[in-house]
């Protein structure tokens, strides 16, 4: 599970989502084996899972809001000095603009999570238990510091009943 979060991140960061041909999964391989997988099985396993959630997170109409996005920021670092005297860093996993031209324009921050989520208690559950939303408000903080605009945030859960849903969050 470990490894194929990670492939998804990378393939997200690099826009890359399987293509019908051998390119997508000789990547996704290539990966797999640089986290240390090195079973046959295990490696196709892998590849097969996160080509799943690409393409369902593909067939999902943040998508294509994304893609058509006038700028889109992945893997996004940032360190900014606290109120104590010591640095917050965190890296984004996706950041994009729309409308930038415009006096609607909204900076959004998403943050892809492959966790395995059955139901809306299950999630309930992971989100009182992980640091997800204390994650997102901090990152939400962060860009707003750095860019003069509050961003809105989601949380794209890409194993949530087995589709994509999408978690738009109101932090303060």
């Amino acid at each position: 599970a470990w490894v194929v979060g990670k492939l998804v991140h990378e393939a997200l960061a690099a826009w890359r989502f399987p293509d019908g041909g051998r390119y997508f999964e000789r990547w996704a391989e290539a990966h797999a084996r640089s986290y240390g997988l090195t079973d046959a099985h295990q490696l196709a396993d892998a590849v097969r899972e996160s080509a799943k959630f690409l393409v369902r997170f593909q067939e999902h109409p943040l998508h294509l809001e994304m893609a058509g996005a006038e700028r889109r920021l992945h893997e996004v670092p940032y360190s900014l000095a606290d109120e104590v005297g010591g640095v917050e860093s965190g890296i984004i996993d996706a950041l994009y603009l729309r409308d930038g031209g415009s006096t609607n324009a909204a900076w959004t921050i998403v943050e892809f999570k492959t966790d395995h989520i059955r139901d809306q208690a299950a999630l309930e559950r992971l989100l009182a238990e992980e640091d997800y939303l204390a994650q997102a408000e901090r990152y939400a903080a962060a860009v707003e510091r750095l860019l003069g605009s509050r961003p809105q945030v989601a949380l794209c859960l890409l194993d949530y009943a087995g589709m994509v849903h999408l978690e738009r969050l109101r932090l303060t």
